[in-house]
């Protein structure tokens, strides 16, 4: 939802199920359910993650074993080897994936969002405050720990537990992402909102090193010794009772990659993966062109050289030195030993050295030079340097949008910077969206375990607009708008938007910019426009005395005071302006006296 995601006891009221008996959970054991979808899904990821995950070390994994597979069926055996010799880790599509989920990362820096839950009492309300920020390190744990799962484990399942023993007052929930590899079997409730029916998977006890089985429905928290495949459940570990009406576990990521197998999420990198693919075979390729195109290919007739050696049957062999039994000869330092006669007259330092046979026969032409450098076409190099780029931006602008350097850094007219704004702000409201519903669904069910019925309901948005331009390029739409007459309205909204963009990352810097925005008088006017105006007799003498001196009439006042942002704190803002107006008008008054 544009305006962010609330959740209401009525969607889970729908969606209400019956908890699983134990003969149900020893036949969902030996027949697990969805087991074609969580391997679809772990594949998927796989290949995601080999695009994504940065490694230093080469690990053959699936994913690397599919592409060389791929990469042999295209090229021939002997430049397959040299290809696989060229493949180093990183990949650089790391790069590329690094730079998509970084811009992609503007989704947490929205303007104004907003985090509102509702409580029967402020005392419910204060210790949720308490609980979310301290317990749950929450917002902060979507942009770190749920960022990371997106990027590389969007198919895994978002968990609500409880510790197995309470030690305070309140239950103590805690929220995590179980990865799908770690997912026996499950159900899906509701394929709207990914909540589960129920579902079974392995978890690790730090303690013993031991896997277990949870089974969570909508009535239990049980979990089981491990068992093998085929083997009796016992009774269980831990068995505890929630009154949630529904099982604590949904899908993070909500949005399906097609409608016909919908427990298979939509990535951002999805409809991608082939031209990922694509881009690391040209790139590695490129570096197979790279060994040789730097260097010129030298060619001339080759040496009539007829060096023998008779005293140990060393002999001449193309500027270098065989042995009589026909082996090369090399120098101390590994070099091949080069003729005495002839070596010297050869190429020295990088390059290569073809030899053409010289005119035998009487009539044979003899019309080439001596010695010819050939070289490799210059704007063949230049295409495959500006064909990888062309590829490597295509790929990002596929998956964010309109490249926003390219709207940033050069001229276009505003429609095209207003189609790359929404067509950016259309992938980043897509994210928003799966976000607001993960934490909206957490938030909620942590609530009701902790407060139960104390508990009304939550809304969470997390900003309606995105940080897409610069500061560079709306203070050029500024300049704009200001020349062609925009009204002091839009103005005051293009000023408000550059300093959100510009300090976005310094709230204090910014509310500081804020306060001397609406102190200066004529903000929209340069000195000379005013001077102009003065001249026309528009504007009186002390406003003309404000602007002109207004950066040394700040720091006066708070010489004097106190900076601008703790002066007046406790009274309305429209008081504290006109306060500081008034002393500025002071300051001015004393100027002309």
């Amino acid at each position: 939802m544009a305006d962010g995601y609330c959740l209401k006891t009525v969607d889970i009221l729908l969606i209400l199920t019956m908890a699983l008996s134990l003969s149900e959970i020893q036949e969902k054991l030996n027949k697990p359910e969805r087991n074609a979808q969580i391997a679809k899904a772990i594949r998927q990821q796989n290949r995601i993650k080999f695009h994504v995950q940065c490694s230093i070390d080469r690990a053959w994994n699936t994913p690397l074993t599919e592409f060389l597979q791929w990469v042999d069926s295209l090229i021939p055996k002997d430049k397959a080897k040299i290809f696989q010799n060229l493949f180093r880790h990183p990949i650089k599509t790391n790069e590329i994936t690094g730079i998509i989920f970084d811009k992609l990362s503007r989704v947490f820096d929205g303007r104004n969002p907003a985090f509102n839950y509702q409580f029967i009492t402020t005392d419910e309300r204060d210790d949720w405050e308490w609980y979310r920020q301290e317990i749950l390190d929450e917002p902060n744990i979507w942009q770190t720990k749920g960022w990371e799962n997106f990027k590389t484990e969007h198919n895994s399942i978002l968990i609500v537990d409880l510790p197995e023993t309470q030690t305070s007052e309140l239950p103590e929930p805690y929220f995590y992402w179980l990865h799908i590899k770690d997912v026996i079997s499950y159900k899906v409730a509701d394929e709207r909102t990914g909540i589960m029916e129920w579902i079974i998977f392995r978890i690790l006890d730090e303690e013993s090193g031991k896997t277990k089985i949870a089974v969570y429905d909508d009535s239990f928290y049980r979990v089981f010794p491990d068992i093998k495949t085929g083997g009796v459940l016992s009774a269980p570990i831990i068995e505890t009772k929630h009154d949630l009406g529904y099982c604590p576990a949904r899908f993070f990521w909500d949005e399906p990659l097609t409608l016909e197998e919908p427990d298979v999420k939509h990535h951002p990198l999805s409809k991608e993966l082939a031209e990922l693919d694509w881009f690391l075979f040209y790139h590695t390729s490129k570096k197979h062109l790279d060994l040789y195109a730097g260097y010129p290919i030298y060619s001339g007739y080759a040496p009539n050289c007829d060096y023998s050696n008779p005293q140990n049957g060393d002999s001449c062999d193309g500027g270098f030195i065989r042995g009589k039994d026909g082996n090369w000869k090399y120098e101390t330092g590994g070099c091949m030993k080069q003729c005495p006669r002839c070596g010297d007259k050869r190429i020295t330092g990088a390059g290569s050295f073809v030899e053409i046979p010289v005119p035998r026969e009487k009539g044979d032409a003899d019309l080439r030079n001596p010695v010819q450098v050939t070289t490799i076409d210059r704007s063949s190099l230049d295409y495959n340097v500006e064909e990888e780029e062309r590829k490597r931006q295509e790929i990002i602008d596929a998956v964010c949008g309109t490249n926003t350097e390219l709207i940033n850094e050069t001229a276009v007219n505003d429609k095209q910077v207003t189609a790359s704004f929404e067509n950016q702000n259309t992938v980043l409201n897509r994210i928003k969206k799966g976000f607001e519903n993960a934490q909206a669904w957490t938030d909620e069910t942590i609530c009701r375990l902790r407060y139960g019925n104390l508990f009304i309901s939550l809304n969470i948005n997390l900003g309606t607009e995105f940080y897409t331009l610069t500061a560079q390029t709306l203070r050029k739409q500024y300049a704009e708008a200001k020349q062609a007459g925009a009204s002091e309205a839009e103005l005051d909204a293009l000023n408000t938007q550059i300093l959100e963009t510009e300090y976005r990352t310094n709230p204090i810097q910014m509310q500081r910019m804020v306060i001397l925005s609406d102190l200066e008088p004529y903000r929209h006017f340069s000195r000379d426009e005013v001077l102009n105006l003065k001249a026309q007799g528009l504007i009186d003498d002390i406003d003309l005395f404000i602007k002109l001196n207004f950066a040394s009439f700040v720091k006066r006042f708070e010489r004097e005071n106190t900076n601008i942002i703790e002066f007046g704190s406790a009274i309305q803002y429209d008081n504290k302006i006109q306060i500081i107006t008034n002393k500025f008008i002071d300051y001015a008054n004393e100027r002309r006296a």
